[in-house]
């Protein structure tokens, strides 16, 4: 079965590249019913849902990432609405009670998705659309895989619209690991990938792994924009721009996903496979240890002084290698209280190598002196070669070296360094004998 859909959608690919014009929005047509006040029950709750009406062909059910139901939804909700799309925009951590955070999916029904596809059915008699972003999507596929299993044969589920998919299960290990219910999706999946996110380096494999388990898969890379970027607060011109299409980019991968056939069985997993979800959260106030300590992968880069730094010529010393970027705002927040860190152990042996990844060396050396005015060691990676020995899960990701040039803890996303744990950890590292 799978030959003829990912035939059908290869044939559709030059279409999937072709970039939307960008084109000023109107306000007709814009106007319209949004229930903002309704309630549905799923999963054992009743979970508040915007529903924003139109006369259409189709459904989206959006679910919100960690970051909740932002003013962005709403606008693309609306601008949906106009160009004829009906959008249900679910709020799943108010209908449970739970903070907008990323280990609230961890404790979330799965079972909401699919109540919610139901109920967008039986209420409009047509097909549904799922769309979820960030790191809502091991959550939202596992209630997929669970609505499939309960509705064998059923065909009202169009397909799923993913952007910025975290599918990783965020354990250092040696190679990427997906996770388990990657391989058990065979839904058509449309994913819309910001170019300057993280998880653009994720792509292939998770192509990869949705196509193992019979998806056919398309995939539209954004230039030049990050993660979240239609409800960023310090969005650049070009993510602004880049939002005003956002619905069309919405609006033409349902198109697509609506031309393959939608009635599937689910595939079957295997007995011993764990559908838990577990969501990686790299927000935590300390850092993660390695079970066994390993030799760190080879490192070495010119510096924004213009020497050359390889990672074996700190042994001896403990490091800390961090991957950032300019454009990172976690990586900017936490790069004054590295400073403060290195300040406070420099004299104990500890060093901070900074590895900016993908940018040139004046757009840094401008960002150093205007912006973060940090004096700790900066390396350049403008081609991002670091990326496959390092793991760099997120932006920034970070890593404690010992004395003996072995890994011994990790963390994925932004910390504040100078929280008394994390110091803690760190001293304990310097006081071993190398």
């Amino acid at each position: 079965m799978t030959r003829p859909i990912t035939a059908v959608l290869l044939a559709l690919l030059p279409l999937i590249w072709t970039p939307f014009p960008v084109v000023a929005q109107t306000s007709s047509g814009a106007a319209g019913a949004v229930d903002a006040s309704a309630t549905i029950a799923a999963g054992g709750a009743e979970v508040p849902v915007e529903r924003y009406r139109t006369a259409g062909d189709a459904v989206l059910l959006w679910f919100p990432s960690e970051h909740g139901v932002r003013n962005g939804h709403r606008e693309q909700a609306l601008a949906l609405q106009a160009s004829g799309v009906e959008v249900w925009l679910a709020d799943p951590f108010t209908g449970h009670f739970l903070p907008a955070t990323p280990s609230s999916f961890d404790e979330m029904p799965t079972t909401t998705v699919a109540d919610l596809i139901e109920a967008a059915h039986a209420d409009t008699g047509r097909p549904v659309f799922a769309f979820g972003h960030d790191r809502a999507l091991p959550w939202l596929l596992t209630g997929l895989y669970q609505w499939q299993q309960a509705h064998p044969g059923a065909d009202h589920l169009g397909g799923l619209l993913m952007a910025s998919p975290f599918l990783h299960t965020g354990a250092d290990t040696e190679a990427t690991e997906l996770q388990p219910i990657v391989r058990l999706t065979n839904l058509p999946v449309y994913i819309l990938q910001p170019e300057q996110s993280p998880q653009r380096q994720q792509l292939g494999r998770v192509r990869a792994g949705l196509a193992e388990g019979g998806s056919a898969v398309g995939a539209r890379l954004l230039p030049d924009i990050r993660d979240r970027f239609f409800f960023r607060p310090d969005a650049t011109e070009r993510e602004r721009l880049a939002s005003e299409t956002l619905h069309r980019e919405i609006a033409f991968g349902m198109g697509l996903l609506a031309r393959l056939p939608r009635q599937r069985m689910p595939g079957v997993a295997e007995a011993d496979t764990d559908l838990t979800v577990s969501t990686p959260d790299g927000t935590d106030a300390q850092l993660n240890a390695l079970e066994e300590p390993v030799a760190a992968p080879p490192l070495e880069r010119r510096g924004l002084e213009g020497d050359t730094h390889r990672l074996e010529d700190y042994r001896g010393e403990v490091v800390l290698i961090n991957f950032w970027a300019s454009w990172c705002p976690p990586c900017i927040h936490e790069m004054p209280s590295m400073q403060l860190l290195e300040d406070e152990l420099g004299d104990e042996g500890f060093r901070i190598l900074a590895v900016n990844l993908g940018e040139d060396e004046d757009t840094i050396r401008r960002f150093i002196e205007n912006e973060v005015r940090t004096e700790f060691t900066i390396l350049l990676d403008p081609d991002q070669d670091s990326l496959e020995d390092w793991r760099a899960m997120a932006y920034p990701t970070s890593y404690v070296v010992d004395r003996n040039g072995r890994l011994r803890y990790y963390l994925f996303g932004a910390i504040e360094w100078t929280e008394p744990a994390v110091i803690d950890q760190i001293r304990e590292v310097l006081e071993e004998d190398s």
